[in-house]
């Protein structure tokens, strides 16, 4: 997918230009058009395919907050401007920029709370959540998630709890808290269940039946990880039902499932089912520029390590070590003879 240039949607109208404009629900449009846009780029192409958009985008939506509107229309573009703050964070947690990520998730919870809107405040939350998640943190990942489903309660928004419900239980596997963990993915699985089938808000968008399986797979491979291998059991079909429902506008999600799925084969001892799998996800990775797909491809390297007498597995390994920096020239278990 080819990135969109931020300008576009929207004139180059300074904050002094602003003043004598009056904002109208079609430049409230126009921006909540391009936000989709980019957003549609960061799930296909990764993060890096569309940040510099979106920082143009925001420096150019700013002067808009403070320009004239009636009460109504300044509700909808705070929204509006908290989504694409949101979006920016995210795209900034996914090249590795956690700093910057955070900034702007801040900015989104406050423009969020000036509108009053409590489901993207609730999604904002589950995004700060993922960021603690992903840098090993999973203690205060699970308070984020909280906060977002606190605030989903007022919200009454099904999918939103769902979204932060299955995290919930992702930060408990890593916790090794096996019997919370799954009480919590069922509790998703119903909630997503009764979620409306209207119009979905972009930023919850990706939540579908694929993400739901999706996140199965890589609950199970974490408890099986952490707590007991056959949970890869359970992981391995539900990761595979993941991956044939994403098409390739959800390619970062997709190469996700098929790291998480040679992790689960590998730790069963499914070799050769374990490196195509990598080797897909390697494949996959090409295409993207996210720095948050080869982060999570370290633990399958350590995981194929432990499996490198399989002439196989040394090749994944290898090529795994390429793309994450690891060095390869000690510890492998290589066959013995000459």
């Amino acid at each position: 997918m080819t990135t969109t240039d931020s300008s576009d949607f929207l004139p180059r109208i300074s904050a002094e230009e602003w003043a004598h404009h009056r904002v109208g629900r079609s430049d409230v449009e126009r921006l909540e058009q391009q936000t989709r846009a980019l957003r549609a780029v960061d799930y296909q192409s990764g993060g890096g395919s569309c940040l510099n958009d979106l920082l143009r985008l925001v420096d150019r939506v700013q002067p808009m907050l403070t320009a004239l509107s009636t009460e109504t229309t300044q509700e909808q573009l705070h929204v509006a401007v908290a989504d694409l703050y949101n979006l920016t964070g995210w795209a900034c947690f996914d090249v590795g920029r956690t700093s910057r990520a955070r900034v702007h998730f801040a900015q989104a919870l406050a423009l969020a709370a000036h509108a009053r809107h409590n489901g993207l405040t609730a999604n904002i939350f589950y995004r700060l959540g993922r960021i603690c998640l992903h840098h090993k943190d999973p203690a205060e990942a699970s308070q984020y998630f909280q906060l977002g489903l606190r605030t989903t309660t007022e919200a009454g928004d099904e999918r939103a709890a769902s979204i932060l419900t299955v995290n919930q239980a992702w930060a408990h596997a890593a916790m090794g808290h096996d019997v919370a963990a799954l009480r919590l993915l069922q509790e998703g699985q119903e909630l997503l269940a009764r979620a409306g089938s209207g119009q979905v808000p972009g930023w919850e968008s990706f939540f579908t039946q694929a993400d739901f399986q999706a996140m199965t797979g890589v609950v199970h491979t974490e408890l099986a990880r952490c707590v007991a291998a056959r949970h890869a059991h359970i992981a391995i079909p539900a990761l595979t039902e993941a991956i044939g429902g994403y098409g390739n506008d959800m390619a970062r999600s997709r190469t996700f499932c098929f790291i998480a799925l040679a992790m689960s084969h590998l730790i069963v001892g499914d070799r050769a089912p374990g490196v195509h799998a990598g080797l897909k996800a390697l494949a996959c990775a090409e295409n993207l520029t996210s720095t948050r797909v080869r982060d999570r491809m370290r633990p399958l390297h350590q995981v194929a390590r432990r499996h490198s007498a399989h002439a196989g597995v040394r090749e994944l390994v290898v090529r795994l070590a390429q793309k994450t920096g690891h060095t390869t020239t000690t510890s492998l278990h290589l066959p013995h003879g000459p």
